[in-house]
């Protein structure tokens, strides 16, 4: 039977929905309509009370979806064959869409209000930490080249000097690239430590509320 509350709410629903595919649009929508008809939530009141409006609805399933990406590792997209920067900024749009699920539980508000500042402040530090090393590594390198220069422009007048000079730059140098490969990697290990703080996150705020989820145990 059709109820223009249920149609009505389900309409601005699926505008929210874009960033899935027609398949998964599909489902979530049959899903809610079924929750819906079988709570019996005949009025938008009853509705929004039971489910919140529909784009905070939304922004709930699609932070769901998204960490179901994550776990995965996106192994479903493109049979898994995308790069680490797409990974990386799919899981940057993760934390987003779980930051803003936060913000559509009046309860979570809090959480986020105090949570987000420390998230900025975090990210702000490790930002700075690279930009710091950045310029530290490229001082260096100067410095590294420039010694260099300046013991092979002494060779003919002291070649001890020479090989002092040379070594000194050769040695920092070398020290620079062996660091590289190891902040960088500590910086993808801070990362993904903060990834999966967010989908413990999400997965407690997903499922942590009254708001039934597809997929969830409670209401398979």
């Amino acid at each position: 039977m059709k109820n223009k509350a249920i149609d009505s709410y389900i309409d601005e629903f699926r505008i929210y929905l874009h960033q899935l595919d027609e398949k998964e649009q599909a489902d979530v929508i049959e899903f809610y309509r079924e929750y819906m008809i079988d709570a019996d939530l005949q009025s938008s009141d009853k509705i929004i009370n039971e489910l919140g409006t529909p784009k905070h609805l939304a922004r709930k399933v699609l932070a769901d979806y998204s960490i179901k990406m994550s776990e995965e590792n996106y192994q479903n997209i493109n049979n898994g064959q995308i790069t680490s920067n797409e990974r990386a900024s799919r899981n940057l749009k993760m934390i987003g869409l779980v930051i803003l699920a936060l913000m559509a539980s009046p309860v979570a508000i809090m959480i986020a209000i105090v949570l987000i500042p420390l998230i900025l402040t975090f990210f702000g530090m490790i930002v700075f930490m690279i930009l710091l090393f950045l310029f530290l590594v490229a001082m260096s390198v100067v410095g590294g080249i420039g010694a260099i220069f300046i013991g092979l422009s002494v060779i003919f007048q002291s070649f001890w000097t020479t090989i002092f000079y040379v070594g000194i730059g050769l040695l920092i140098l070398g020290v620079d690239f062996f660091l590289i490969p190891i902040v960088i990697a500590l910086v993808k290990w801070c990362f993904s430590v903060v990834v999966i703080f967010f989908r413990w996150l999400g997965k407690k705020l997903l499922y942590g509320r009254k708001t039934p989820m597809k997929g969830d145990k409670t209401n398979a």
